[in-house]
């Protein structure tokens, strides 16, 4: 196979994974490749629905060391310590496509705010920034009662990301983890 016909072959899988799966329509999601000083990061952000009460989103999304049994990706999650309203949590993760596949270690710090947002901001691992945001607001859509649910986040790994499908990566993994916290939450 030559290369050009390996290039096409990968830029149509990126594109066809990137397209919207089931829960699309009501998931929105933004990925822009920015630069602070030269150095390339992922500006995020991804905003959903879930058929929850702000209670239960609450709960699922705290419930860290719970998380890695329906985010596709994550592999362990560990509180290693809580004082008060912070929490160190390690995880481990698999991100990637194709033939591009890393393990991810981190540490984050996360500051709870409840019972609207949470903040996740990098303590140590294999990324040179990473920084989330979870924010739940009650509201309505459709006629049904819920909350909406806004992440954002600036991500750049410590590791090669290929440019070409960066943005593509980096979306899909986001739109995976959000079907998954959305399906969980209406459970």
């Amino acid at each position: 196979m030559t290369i050009t016909a390996l290039c096409s072959l990968l830029i149509a899988a990126v594109a066809m994974l990137a397209s919207p799966a089931t829960a699309a329509s009501t998931i929105d999601i933004a990925v822009t490749r920015n630069h602070i000083s030269e150095q390339p990061y992922f500006d995020i952000r991804a905003s959903g629905f879930a058929n929850a009460t702000p209670e239960r989103v609450w709960q699922v999304l705290t419930d860290y060391e719970r998380q890695p049994a329906y985010v596709p990706n994550l592999l362990r999650a560990r509180i290693l310590s809580r004082n008060g309203a912070e929490v160190l949590l390690e995880q481990d993760g698999r991100g990637g496509f194709f033939v591009f596949h890393h393990t991810i270690h981190l540490q984050v710090r996360i500051t709870e705010k409840p019972p609207s947002s949470i903040e996740v901001a990098l303590v140590s691992g294999d990324m040179k920034r990473y920084s989330a945001r979870w924010s739940m607001t009650p509201t309505e859509q459709a006629g049904i009662s819920g909350t909406r649910l806004d992440y954002t986040g600036a991500i750049e790994p410590d590791f090669f990301v290929p440019p070409l499908v960066g943005n593509a990566i980096v979306q899909t993994d986001i739109r995976k983890m959000l079907e998954a916290v959305i399906v969980e939450l209406e459970k």
